[in-house]
């Protein structure tokens, strides 16, 4: 193997890594500069997470893989943390289910980060939500990764069985 070859064979192999621990929930993303990019302005979040992939949390729901370990988020005042959430027409698929408490984050509007083809069957896209810091202080997101068929109270995530869940606890200050 050349070695040009292997540099980038390691190369993505650690991308590769990286963006399992990621989702996963094993590194901790911080977000405390001040340059003015990831603010509410429109630039990238500070922190950008994505929940696990469907598949990987079928694998939770049915004991083949451990639970999703919390994510740990430091922000600076005015900076943003999102997550991007693939939405499918499925029967499983995560939710948000506590926002946390609304002191130190306030939850902005949501935006779509793919869209499907017209009349494409079966096809999901992902949809970014993200809050900004506005005080110091802590919080919980939560996300249940549940299964809708057993939801007794339409659009109430709560009542339907969960199969996997996600935390990720915001810091500010």
């Amino acid at each position: 193997m050349r070695g040009g070859t292997r540099s980038r064979t390691v190369r993505t192999a650690i991308v590769a890594v990286a963006v399992s621990a990621l989702a996963a929930g094993l590194v901790t993303l911080t977000g405390c500069s001040s340059d003015g990019s990831g603010g509410s302005g429109g630039g990238p979040p500070a922190a950008l997470l994505a929940l696990p992939a469907d598949l990987d949390a079928e694998a939770v729901g049915g004991g083949k893989q451990p639970a999703f370990e919390p994510s740990d988020v430091h922000l600076a005042v005015g900076r943003t943390v999102g997550m991007d959430v693939r939405v499918a027409p499925l029967p499983h698929g995560w939710r948000l289910v506590d926002g946390g408490d609304t002191a130190p984050l306030r939850r902005d509007a949501d935006s779509k980060q793919s869209t499907c083809p017209p009349k494409t069957a079966g096809c999901g896209h992902t949809v970014r939500q993200s809050w900004t810091a506005t005080a110091a202080g802590s919080t919980t997101l939560t996300w249940r990764y549940v299964d809708f068929a057993t939801c007794k109270e339409a659009q109430n995530p709560a009542s339907c069985r969960t199969l996997a869940s996600k935390e990720v606890r915001v810091t500010v200050g």
